[in-house]
């Protein structure tokens, strides 16, 4: 509309170079409003109806075609009509130049526009249509991964309770005094995992207390018979983490580092934390006839996987070089949901 509004100011104001600002507003106003609603209905029927028409795969493409020309040379013939008997025999009263109604020359004007502004309307809705999709294609993305997420979360949660329920009942078979605490732990634990693991993410600082209660557990159920080497530097421990994250990597180190080997055994375990740089390292022995014994692990598996979905910057690295099986993983906690 703007170009037509600019065309009809050149061509009046060359014609009638006397004529009033008000006069010149309301006549562009008027004949520009007139000659715009034909253009304006065919715009929308060729974006509506004739290109789906055209893009079904069921129509008849060529009668399509010949609808959408009969349309457009109806719409032009109508623009013609208006701008001849309206524009110019009651807006500017016969002033402007164009004497002849049935002059051929002046429909590639009128054909112009149309085919200009009609092509201006498919290109908007396709772009909106693109740009729909996109997001729906986010969206299904989005779900599928949460749905994802939350079977991991669901393998996790029993094979968890699965271990901790063993370790349990190992210290009740024994009679251990230690069984109490070892129960009252368990409920730490359980309380975590009923409040917190659900969450998308919590504090580092939160992640690391489940850690402590669980390494508690493990230590009541040892007692001397474990070395356990735990440190923890975090420098700024309000910073967010997928809880349960590191869980599969500590569990899987009492298993085969502890239960499955038959001499002296220590976990080493540390944690470093600088701002959005995340370190957690751990290492055990391990007797190499246990070969492949990381396949099949859910607990392995689960946190690779969740890592891909989860993070964009990360890096973990598995060596089970001269019987010591060592984890290294690295986060940028910034990196969070930015796939």
């Amino acid at each position: 509309m703007s170009m037509y509004m600019l065309m009809e100011y050149l061509w009046v104001i060359k014609v009638l170079p006397d004529i009033s600002t008000w006069e010149l507003a309301k006549s562009l106003f008027l004949s520009i409003t007139i000659a715009s609603l034909p253009e304006i209905l065919f715009a929308y029927y060729f974006v509506y109806i004739g290109y789906e028409k055209l893009m079904n795969k069921a129509s008849n493409k060529i009668l399509v075609v010949i609808e959408i020309l009969l349309l457009l040379a109806l719409n032009v013939l109508l623009i013609r009509y208006l701008s001849y008997w309206i524009t110019q025999k009651l807006i500017y009263q016969g002033q402007l130049a164009d004497k002849n109604p049935y002059d051929l020359g002046l429909l590639f004007r009128p054909l112009i526009y149309t085919g200009f502004s009609s092509g201006l309307a498919l290109s908007a809705k396709l772009a909106r249509n693109q740009i729909a999709a996109k997001e729906r294609e986010k969206n299904l993305i989005e779900e599928k991964l949460s749905t994802e997420l939350k079977l991991l979360r669901n393998q996790l949660h029993p094979h968890f309770l699965f271990n901790t329920l063993n370790n349990i009942y190992a210290l009740a078979r024994k009679k251990s005094d230690m069984a109490p605490d070892a129960v009252m732990k368990l409920s730490e634990l359980l309380n975590f995992m009923l409040y917190e693991s659900g969450k998308n993410t919590i504090p580092l600082s939160i992640e690391i207390n489940f850690l402590d209660d669980y390494i508690t557990l493990q230590r009541i159920r040892y007692n001397n018979r474990l070395k356990i080497i735990y440190t923890k530097e975090t420098d700024a421990p309000e910073k967010k983490i997928v809880p349960l994250l590191l869980l599969p990597l500590i569990e899987n180190a009492f298993k085969h580092g502890v239960d499955e080997s038959r001499f002296e055994s220590y976990i080493s375990i540390m944690i470093r934390q600088q701002q959005n740089h995340f370190h957690f390292n751990i290492e055990n022995p391990f007797e190499k006839k246990q070969k492949n014994f990381t396949d099949g692990q859910i607990g392995l598996k689960n946190l690779q996987r969740q890592l891909e979905l989860l993070y964009k910057d990360y890096k973990l690295d598995i060596t089970d070089s001269s019987s010591v099986f060592r984890v290294t993983l690295y986060i940028n906690l910034d990196s969070y949901g930015k796939i």
